[in-house]
């Protein structure tokens, strides 16, 4: 209790001189991180919301890609990422998580057509599937290595889940694995396209969002648990959650 109320000093305190700087690693993920022009998404709010919230560090955004990101971090670019699973490659990294924050989903899509149904999903055998360099995908047993992906399946990769969907409705595959926030995401801005796709009732993977930290470095996960914790106590995360319509699970 005296930890977390040191913690908590730190956290709210009133000092206006600027914080130590955070370098948060970042990569096109929609909708956490669309990578366009400048990156954007919920992970910059976060990081805004987050720098808002306290200053005895200042979190920075440093773009990377989903295959790039280890080497990245190995090459010491960053030393923190957020919307991440240990489970997605970090196994043998000196990093350490958080808390799950929130969660998320993926889910299987492919085109509508006259008597497909949920069926169509059941077996990959004689499928082209789709998904993004970098990606780690549970039915892979999360290896993102090419050589593995096709030389077990028909697997073509993309730069991002906006082209993987593109593929889908250009009849370039005959299935994507997309994020279900990003899928609802799109339907919200292109409601026409709900007609021409199907969405599997089955999920790849659960996503236990949480945040990555470097090991034996500042801010330590004892302070980002905190931040976190006095961040959803305020109501501060929950309105980010509900400006891109996520689900509060835990």
């Amino acid at each position: 209790m005296r930890l977390y109320g040191l913690l908590a000093g730190f956290l709210l305190s009133t000092n206006t001189l600027a914080g130590e700087v955070v370098k948060v690693g970042i990569y096109d993920f929609p909708p956490y991180v669309f990578m366009a022009n400048k990156a954007i998404g919920i992970t910059e709010k976060m990081i805004t919301a987050m720098n808002t919230f306290q200053n005895k560090y200042e979190f920075v955004a440093v773009p990377t890609t989903a295959r790039r990101r280890y080497k990245d971090f190995e090459n010491n670019k960053f030393d923190m990422l957020m919307f991440e699973s240990i489970k997605w490659g970090w196994q043998d990294f000196p990093v350490i998580a958080s808390q799950v924050f929130i969660t998320g989903a993926e889910v299987y899509v492919s085109k509508a057509e006259p008597g497909r149904g949920q069926e169509y999903f059941s077996s990959f055998t004689n499928k082209t599937l789709i998904g993004v360099f970098g990606y780690n995908y549970l039915f892979a047993s999360f290896h993102s290595e090419p050589d593995f992906l096709t030389k077990h399946i028909n697997f073509v990769y993309t730069n991002s889940q906006q082209q993987s969907l593109q593929l889908i409705l250009n009849n370039r595959g005959d299935i994507a694995i997309l994020s279900k926030e990003y899928v609802k995401y799109y339907f919200e801005r292109a409601p026409h396209a709900k007609t021409q796709l199907l969405i599997s009732d089955k999920i790849d993977q659960i996503y236990q969002h949480t945040i990555l930290v470097r090991k034996h470095t500042t801010p330590s996960i004892e302070y980002i648990n905190t931040l976190l914790k006095q961040m959803e106590r305020k109501g501060t995360l929950k309105s980010l959650w509900q400006e891109y319509g996520l689900e509060h699970k835990r």
